[in-house]
């Protein structure tokens, strides 16, 4: 009785998976956006304020319940990269204004002060993140949960807090090296010199996060499944 029950939830977990994939594509096609490139996925609920100044690169993943609080300013993220539920991005600042009360300065965006937002490729945002206009990820970074951003992150740097400041680094610099072999190519590789200045400015002493390159079959397996049912392609 236990294998049947067992079975029956892993089936409908798995039907539920493939019913949820398809009602963000069908639903997501609604939503025109500045640029959306191949393989990129917002899932719903979402609420963008300025669609078309949002930009999915190459398989890049918002997760539900995003927030994109958006005017005139950008957001931009670059392929690979995915944020966890409950991302919030902010995009502009409101200019408290003699004569315009703050009912009327909000929806009008008298004096809005928008700056562009950008999430380089390969980067993770954890849920409940939230990223101030102006914001900056650079290549690899992770951010932690519940952080906010509101500056530049260095490539490959873990931050956490608010504000988010750096704790880690996500590889050393040969695993960036041999990471960014299989990802790009050789013309968008970060070269040796640059990344041993990156570590000598803000990664000394710090932990690293990452693993190599060893994965169990069991893992490759999953791996696979999941390149199999997004149909990704690294991008060249």
């Amino acid at each position: 009785m236990g294998r049947i029950k067992n079975w029956i939830v892993k089936f409908g977990s798995a039907i539920l998976k493939k019913f949820e994939y398809r009602y963000n594509q069908i639903m997501s096609k609604s939503i025109r956006l500045g640029y959306r490139g191949v393989g990129s996925i917002f899932e719903y609920p979402s609420v963008i304020g300025n669609p078309s100044q949002v930009y999915l690169h190459d398989y890049s993943r918002l997760q539900r319940y995003h927030k994109i609080l958006n005017y005139t300013g950008k957001f931009v993220m670059k392929e690979y990269s995915e944020a966890a539920i409950n991302l919030t991005v902010v995009t502009g600042n409101h200019t408290p204004t003699v004569g315009v009360p703050q009912y009327l300065l909000a929806p009008s965006h008298v004096n809005d002060h928008e700056m562009d937002v950008i999430v380089e490729e390969d980067v993770w945002l954890g849920t409940n993140v939230t990223l101030i206009a102006g914001a900056h990820i650079g290549r690899g970074a992770v951010v932690g949960a519940g952080s906010i951003v509101n500056k530049d992150i260095p490539p490959y740097a873990i931050v956490v807090g608010v504000p988010a400041r750096i704790v880690g680094v996500k590889f050393t610099v040969g695993q960036i090296l041999e990471h960014e072999q299989v990802l790009y190519p050789e013309n968008k590789r970060f070269s040796k010199d640059y990344l041993e200045s990156l570590f000598e400015r803000y990664f000394d002493g710090k932990k690293v996060l990452g693993k190599g390159g060893e994965i169990s079959q069991e893992d490759k397996d999953r791996l696979r499944k999941v390149v199999e049912d997004t149909h990704f392609r690294y991008v060249k």
